[in-house]
């Protein structure tokens, strides 16, 4: 009987230590719709193996006034771009909306809408923690008039 017992306690003892009590990881979705994300760095990728070549600043690509926006993903797919307290144009409108949705297994975020700096798209999802978001895109661009379209990549690091 004293077996019994024994086991029956000890069985109890270890069910009541699971894996319910270690504190859960946030989901992708939770990770990107906690807070508002302000630039913080990016650059052009010309030959596409994942290191930036140039960085925004060097090219002139971005403008002060960017610096500033601000961009809020809603857990309903939603979203809101915001022009910040520098506005490039003062007749654009102070925020834009946008929605948006992951893709293949939230490696990908699609943007429909002028999210950031007005692009939208397909964007491949570098890295995405509680603070940093790393996004990248592979663009068409005209390097001279008269030659055609080639194809570089965008690296975009967002902060909290």
């Amino acid at each position: 009987m004293k077996y019994f017992t024994i086991l029956g306690f000890s069985l109890l003892l270890f069910s009541a230590c699971n894996k319910d009590d270690e504190p859960k990881q946030p989901s992708k979705t939770e990770l990107l719709t906690s807070q508002s994300w302000k630039y913080d760095s990016g650059g052009v990728d010309q030959d596409r193996n994942g290191t930036i070549d140039f960085t925004f600043a060097s090219t002139g690509l971005l403008q002060p006034c960017i610096l500033d926006n601000t961009g809020t993903f809603n857990a309903n797919g939603t979203g809101v771009a915001d022009e910040g307290a520098t506005k490039c144009s003062l007749t654009a409108p102070q925020t834009n909306s946008f929605t948006w949705n992951f893709l293949n297994n939230e490696t990908e975020l699609n943007v429909v809408g002028p999210a950031f700096v007005g692009i939208g798209g397909k964007f491949n999802v570098k890295e995405l923690s509680s603070t940093v978001l790393t996004l990248t895109k592979d663009t068409a661009v005209v390097l001279a008039q008269g030659l055609p379209p080639t194809t570089i990549g965008l690296v975009v690091t967002l902060k909290h």
